[in-house]
């Protein structure tokens, strides 16, 4: 049995321990699963406890039980009760079945991954709703659980804060390794554009089979995720998606969770490459019959994208491109990672700091354009005179 287990004591406060969930020993919390002995309902005891001068500590978690007293959504487990104890404190939470996304053992499928972020975006949209508006801080495939029925709920508030506009910087980064964006590493006031990197990190975790302690896997020389290299299979709108909600920039991620669900909501993920058996069987037919004398390949439609959303969007990563004017323009560390720039007029461009990687830039124009730290590795350049 768990030493915690044969000295923790909760029947004065009605409560009898089962059995524990987890334990992070640094920060002096031990999770367990409990009966409530006068409702008769499983329960979650969160007990923390603050040694030394680590009793400074209590404030941070006494944020978490002043927030989640103010939340009531069906994704986030309800907060019951709390309580001092002589070396810390007890918070009680609803019990929900499931296991983390971290530990639940299996592969999940495009369709399954893009539901669970649409579930998490709708977290995500209440907690900036609110007033002020709450960022969790820490999102990561630990704090989200699954049940068997692929519902999703958002759990662990401990490093959750909320202000009435930015989140203010603290004396002390909070966060995990990877999953925090760069302004919250570096201590810099968090927008909500903050939780959507987290978010999508911990989607790229699950589409490509990673751990969270693997992270450093996916990331290149210049410290991004590299989406376009070990992501590449996936339908190129959604990559879109995914490398906007990375942006290590906020100002180039979603401004908030809202927008980030209504440009995923309006992806269509249908594959074009193959087409369905149907279609191809009745094809040969025809061909057979004589009625096709010559068959020409489909290729996707390409997609009229404006400069003003190149703008917006602070670039266009994997779109197609070609042939589109951008002589003169400020693209100063704008996205364009695979993009088909392929007769692009680049003339006078300012592309610092941009990143061209991956991307085909056959007989582009490129005259005057400012290329000064672009990124242009694995760029398709048969000339070879943009790297001149």
């Amino acid at each position: 049995m768990n030493s915690h287990l044969k000295t923790i004591d909760l029947s004065p406060q009605g409560y009898q321990v089962d059995r524990v969930l987890g334990q992070n020993v640094h920060g002096g919390r031990v999770t367990y699963l409990a009966q409530d002995l006068n409702a008769k309902i499983p329960v979650v005891v969160k007990q923390f406890q603050f040694a030394g001068n680590t009793w400074g500590n209590y404030d941070a978690y006494q944020r978490e039980v002043d927030i989640l007293q103010q939340l009531d959504h069906p994704r986030i487990p309800k907060y019951l009760t709390s309580w001092e104890t002589p070396s810390g404190f007890c918070l009680v939470q609803e019990y929900k079945t499931g296991a983390t996304l971290a530990n639940a053992g299996r592969k999940f499928t495009l369709d399954e991954v893009k539901q669970m972020a649409i579930d998490i975006l709708e977290v995500l949209i209440y907690l900036q709703e609110q007033q002020p508006p709450v960022v969790h801080r820490d999102l990561k495939p630990e704090n989200i659980l699954i049940n068997p029925q692929n519902q999703v709920y958002v759990i662990d508030f401990g490093f959750a804060r909320s202000n009435d506009q930015e989140v203010a910087a603290s004396s002390t980064v909070k966060g995990t390794l990877g999953f925090m964006p760069p302004e919250q590493l570096f201590n810099r006031p968090l927008t909500k554009a903050a939780d959507l990197y987290s978010l999508g990190v911990t989607l790229v975790c699950l589409l490509t089979g990673h751990k969270s302690t693997e992270i450093d896997r996916l990331i290149d020389h210049n410290y991004r995720l590299d989406l376009q290299l070990h992501l590449s299979h996936l339908p190129a709108n959604f990559l879109t998606w995914l490398i906007k909600i990375t942006e290590p920039n906020p100002d180039q991620r979603y401004p908030n969770a809202q927008d980030a669900l209504n440009a995923l909501q309006s992806i269509d993920q249908v594959l074009p490459n193959k087409l369905p058996s149907f279609i191809t069987i009745g094809f040969g037919l025809l061909l057979t019959m004589g009625l096709v004398t010559m068959y020409k390949p489909m290729t996707p439609t390409k997609i009229a994208i404006s400069i003003e959303q190149i703008q917006a969007d602070r670039g266009c990563p994997g779109c197609d491109l070609a042939g589109i004017n951008l002589q003169g323009k400020n693209l100063q560390s704008y996205n364009f990672t695979g993009a088909n720039l392929t007769h692009a007029d680049l003339r006078g461009a300012d592309l610092r700091g941009a990143s061209l990687r991956n991307a085909d830039l056959t007989n582009a124009m490129w005259q005057g354009a400012i290329l000064e730290s672009t990124d242009l590795q694995g760029a398709k350049d048969p000339s070879g005179k943009i790297r001149q």
